[in-house]
This record gives C-alpha cells, structure tokens and sequence, in this order.
C-alpha cells in the first residue's frame, strides 16, 4: 500500500519555478541535459484508470497528489531519483515525482490533469 504524504509547494528563487519541498533541484537551464544528452522515448499519462490502473487515484509514487493539480510532474526509472529537475521539450521544466510499469530505461512520462491532453502529446523521442 501507498503512503500518501503532504508536499508544501514553493517557487524557486533561481530558476522560479515550482518546487515540492523536500526535493532536490539538481540542475538549471540550457546546457544541463540529463543522462549525458541521451534520447528518451517520452510518453504522457493523465491520472485514469486508463492510464493508472489501479493507481487510479491521483497519488505519484512518492506520495504526491495530483487531484486538482496543475503543474508538471515526470514519471521516470528508478534510476533518476525522486525530485530531480528535468526539461522536456515542449512540456517545460518539472520535478521527478512518479514511477510508472512500463517505464524503464530511456523512457519517461508526462503529466496531463486530461486524458485528451495525454493523447496528444502522443510518443516524442526527444533528447
């Protein structure tokens, strides 16, 4: 079972934008790229049961409610720990807040609060 755990939300004073507190913020803008500058097949998800199955319930895997939030989350491996700051192309700067099953290797996913939105973003192989 799930803990679910309370996240205070601040702005970054460096780079302003959102940070859960707790999180370590381990890079900032153009020239930091993540994984040496590797290709990630990036894909999106919303919180449905579509989508999550049967973690259908708006909560990441660390403990972070996306009921009603707006902001921008990454699922990613393991190996790119909880609270690490990435830039996606075309979705902006967000935190490490999930895990999913399908994500493994080069693979991340993005938060939409929107099944459409989801589907829209479709599969981008970005670096």
């Amino acid at each position: 079972m799930r803990q679910r755990i309370q996240t205070t939300m601040l702005i970054c004073v460096c780079c302003m934008i959102p940070v859960l507190v707790g999180m370590r913020i381990l890079s900032h803008g153009a020239g930091n790229e993540a994984q040496g500058g590797a290709i990630y097949t990036v894909t999106a998800y919303c919180p449905c049961e579509k989508c999550c199955g049967e973690f259908a319930d708006g909560i990441t895997a660390s403990g972070v409610n996306l009921n009603g939030f707006l902001g921008l989350c990454i699922a990613a491996p393991p190996e790119i720990p909880f609270g690490t700051i990435m830039e996606i192309p075309g979705y902006g700067i967000a935190a490490v807040a999930d895990r999913g099953g399908k994500i493994k290797g080069n693979r991340l996913d993005v938060y939409f609060p929107t099944h459409q939105e989801a589907l829209n973003w479709g599969v981008q192989e970005l670096k």
